[in-house]
């Protein structure tokens, strides 16, 4: 069983912003959100990881993340046995959203704030409503850090795993404004969802069940979807692996260069990239 964090603790796992390089020039870790972003531009990487340049913060960003200490809350108080009622739910996701706004602070229009505030309060009273807060079997962690060695890669992969169910079950949440192409998700989170199942696999020992995307969808009347797929196959975890290295062999080389697309329409390098004539700086 998968036992990373001490039930009486408080639990509260902080992502800090991955340093590239240690002092003796190797990757300090591997998280898949980085390879990804280093897959998706590698300029937006270097602007973001390398020279940590800020981003905006956005209302919807808030939003996010109080909507998830408040699932958080839930979670945790039915593992520990304690208080995991709407009250207790809704009460983390105000402090979440107060802290956020007094370390990050954001601009509101007239009373942008109090329909955001609402829409958080619909969106996890919908998810205590639905079937998936209602399984009965009691998570085997939550925000689980997980670290671990493989000889695949050069430095530690490393995960923040939102909840783990019985069976093994990675289980990340994803909070969105229409309503998801599910197997268009599945495929775009795929090397974060097997990268999951290879930490926890070699934390216990033993297999994963299966993997699990549940969308809060922002809608007037909030949808919750749960998207099961099944475990990341051999032949998965050789694509997982492939796609590691080149991503990983691009930042040991300092290869960082634009990738025109879609994204960046709303990228928030674009000044930054647009003044960009080569090399890494």
């Amino acid at each position: 069983m998968i036992q990373p964090l001490n039930p009486k603790s408080n639990g509260q796992c902080q992502v800090v912003a991955l340093p590239v390089k240690s002092s003796d020039g190797t990757l300090t870790h591997i998280s898949a959100s980085s390879l990804k972003l280093y897959l998706g531009c590698s300029l937006k990487f270097y602007f973001k990881k390398v020279l940590k340049l800020e981003e905006p913060t956005s209302p919807a960003f808030h939003l996010g993340k109080a909507v998830h200490a408040g699932l958080q809350a839930f979670h945790q108080g039915r593992w520990r046995g304690q208080s995991h009622d709407e009250q207790t739910v809704l009460e983390a996701y105000y402090t979440a959203l107060a802290e956020q706004e007094v370390t990050d602070p954001v601009s509101y229009k007239d009373d942008e704030r109090e329909k955001l505030l609402e829409k958080g309060e619909k969106i996890l009273k919908a998810y205590l409503d639905s079937d998936h807060a209602k399984i009965p079997d009691i998570p085997l962690g939550v925000e689980v850090k997980l670290e671990e060695e493989f000889p695949e890669l050069p430095s530690p992969l490393l995960g923040y795993v939102d909840l783990v169910r019985a069976g093994n079950v990675p289980c990340d949440f994803k909070t969105c404004a229409a309503t998801p192409n599910v197997e268009l998700e599945a495929f775009n989170h795929e090397l974060q969802l097997t990268a999951y199942q290879l930490l926890i696999e070699e934390a216990t020992g033993e297999k994963v069940e299966g993997r699990e995307l549940v969308f809060l969808v922002k809608t007037a009347k909030p949808k919750i979807i749960v998207h099961r797929i099944p475990p990341a196959t051999e032949a998965d975890k050789a694509r997982f692996w492939s796609i590691a290295q080149a991503a990983v062999d691009g930042i040991y080389h300092e290869r960082f260069y634009p990738q025109p697309g879609m994204a960046c329409s709303w990228c928030s390098f674009r000044k930054e990239c647009g003044e960009w004539t080569g090399g890494g700086s």
